[in-house]
């Protein structure tokens, strides 16, 4: 097989042209004897232009970084020089992006920067969390257990988050359902409905009329107004979110709605103590721990909470004690585990297992929801179904039994 190649020399120079080798893993293979850092590789027997393009724009997924963290952690556990391991996973890296960011980091390293800062080059990939944990295994000549630590927290967060999308996943099929049905309804059965019954004349029942109504303004274009109507709405809360003060206010607002805003709190609150768990763990000084978890929490109401924790701790005073000033955000329970970490010296044991149990109980809340939306949208779905059923048949049965008008 051949494959086109774009690779660049130790000197950095690019290099483009054509391999023939067995397999994609061989052609990477010769082409690192020859000491090239390849960027891109695809098969000349499939190529596509467009697709080998697009292929540079693509993004790092959850799962790659997580397999590229957890492969750093074993193979550096294995005392496999730091360059020598980026290089391997550059030569069996398939995403082109990650490739590229790798193959930087490795030029990084042979110029001096330590991984931390090689790392640090590739914010949107490697977020502060990150190259923190790093810098820390760095400074305690733990490199190996830092990229350990990273790969558990990483795969941790993405179970975590898969297990709520997956027990929404059933409610979100019946919305589907649902739309496709009513797309059906309104582009085979309405028209042809609606041709038989104007030729029959008479009166037609107001179901049956607010059915013809909605296919008709559908076909004539009505569809497609939809998303100028709602497009621009969307469109305008997303630029007013952008502001500060619209989004301390909207934040602060979704803590406060009925059961979502508890559910909120929740989720935050296992992001915030696992990520500070992990911090502390790793060796960061509190205050710089507080600062990154500050930086990451992706919510402006907790981050302040955060920003005057990082002040009062360097201050003296103890994390429990200014959680315990916001117990709308911060129950007691929390509060009073943080204090018993704090007293022990196992606070990042203590905030893991909090964790742990906001962890099962959200994994239950979302599963209870699930429950409870599930009936409502197969009842809706029903009523839809019976308001159409009704629509239809009613003025056809007045056909058939004789009747003058409907």
């Amino acid at each position: 097989m051949k494959f086109s190649y774009t690779a660049r020399t130790k000197e950095k120079k690019k290099k483009k042209g054509v391999i023939e080798a067995s397999t994609e893993k061989a052609a990477l293979e010769v082409l690192g004897k020859y000491g090239f850092y390849t960027t891109l590789l695809s098969s000349q027997d499939n190529q596509n232009v467009f697709a080998k393009d697009l292929k540079l724009f693509s993004r790092v997924s959850a799962k790659e970084l997580i397999m590229l963290t957890r492969q750093m952690g074993t193979m550096l556990k294995s005392a496999i020089p730091p360059l020598e391991t980026i290089r391997t996973l550059v030569a069996q890296t398939d995403n082109n992006t990650l490739r590229e960011q790798l193959l930087k980091i490795s030029e990084s390293i042979e110029t001096g920067s330590t991984l931390s800062q090689a790392f640090g080059l590739f914010p949107k990939t490697f977020n502060n969390f990150f190259v923190s944990i790093i810098k820390s295994g760095e400074a305690t000549g733990k490199v190996a257990d830092s990229f350990v630590y990273l790969a558990q927290h990483l795969e941790n967060d993405y179970e975590f988050k898969q297990k709520i999308v997956g027990s929404l996943t059933y409610p979100i099929f019946i919305i589907i359902v649902f739309a496709m049905a009513g797309l059906i309804a309104i582009f085979v059965i309405i028209p042809k409905l609606s041709d038989l019954l104007l030729t029959m004349g008479g009166k037609l029942p107001w179901p049956t009329v607010v059915l013809i109504a909605v296919g008709t303004f559908m076909k004539n274009g009505g569809l497609f107004l939809i998303p100028f109507l709602v497009v621009p709405p969307i469109a305008v809360f997303l630029g007013v979110k952008k502001s500060l003060n619209f989004r301390k206010k909207y934040d602060r607002f979704n803590l406060r709605l009925p059961f979502i805003g508890n559910f909120l709190k929740k989720f935050y609150l296992v992001r915030l103590g696992e990520n500070l768990s992990v911090l502390i763990a790793a060796g960061l000084p509190i205050t710089q721990a507080l600062k990154i978890t500050k930086e990451i929490i992706g919510h402006t109401v907790y981050q302040e909470i955060m920003e005057e924790t990082e002040a009062r701790v360097a201050r003296g005073d103890r994390i429990s004690l200014v959680f315990l000033a916001h117990p709308n955000e911060f129950p007691p329970f929390i509060s009073q585990m943080i204090s018993t970490g704090e007293e022990t010296g196992r606070l990042d044991k203590i905030l893991m297992d909090t964790v742990e149990f906001y962890r099962k109980d959200i994994s239950r809340t979302a599963e209870q929801l699930a429950t409870i939306i599930e009936p409502v949208l197969i009842v809706t779905l029903g009523l839809a179904i019976a308001f159409l059923a009704f629509a239809v048949f009613l003025p056809l049965f007045n056909i058939s039994g004789g009747a003058g008008s409907f």
